[in-house]
């Protein structure tokens, strides 16, 4: 592993709002993301919760787990390389993305939203062709003590982030639950991107 530089941790908060998410039985968009439907409905100990699109026209959405019981909650991220960036090679996209984020965490500590941030740790790691950015921090919001670990990655043109919180305790910093489920998730979306892709050359081969 390679260590990454304190301003990376920034990530770790960015993205958090995803308060309202698509259910079954609620009002859904026009298509709900081809990826929901291989999704585990379970991982570990968190349970699916629901999807929700980015409101924007980038048609990346989020993805929720949750564990209330434990007070967990874990949101998948999964949002194309912007068109800018398209000619970068995998590596400076994950660096990229992360460092992206920095100012709007930047923005919400300053308005006080997450006070007394600390570092817990930060570093990369080459999992098979492909670069995972791992961070973890401890924050306070509304006085209550919280643990987040976020990972990201991006496959074949497609950014991948994944954000876990939790209350701050030493069972929750010891778990080795959270790298599993982000090994789980990775690879669960990047073998749909995989036969997603293979069915369209598939396709267009055929017309």
């Amino acid at each position: 592993m390679r260590s990454l530089t304190a301003l990376v941790l920034a990530s770790s908060l960015t993205l958090s709002a995803c308060a309202t998410l698509n259910k079954p039985g609620e009002e859904t968009p026009p298509e709900a993301p081809e990826l929901i439907d291989a999704l585990p409905s379970e991982v570990g100990t968190f349970d699916y919760e629901g999807y929700r699109y980015f409101q924007d026209a980038s048609n990346g959405y989020t993805i929720r787990y949750t564990n209330p019981r434990k007070h967990r909650m874990a949101d998948v991220y999964v949002y194309p390389v912007a068109e800018e960036n398209a000619d970068l090679d995998h590596d400076s996209l994950v660096m990229g993305s992360t460092r992206a984020t920095i100012a709007a965490i930047g923005d919400a500590v300053k308005q006080g939203i997450y006070t007394d941030f600390n570092v817990v740790g930060a570093a990369t790691q080459a999992r098979g062709l492909r670069t995972v950015a791992r961070v973890e921090a401890t924050y306070l919001r509304q006085n209550l003590a919280s643990y987040t670990l976020v990972y990201q990655t991006e496959y074949d043109g497609t950014l991948l982030k994944i954000r876990l919180s939790m209350p701050d305790n030493e069972s929750n910093r010891s778990s080795l639950e959270w790298d599993e489920f982000a090994s789980t998730m990775f690879n669960t979306i990047v073998e749909e991107l995989d036969e997603s892709r293979v069915m369209a050359e598939k396709t267009e081969a055929d017309t």
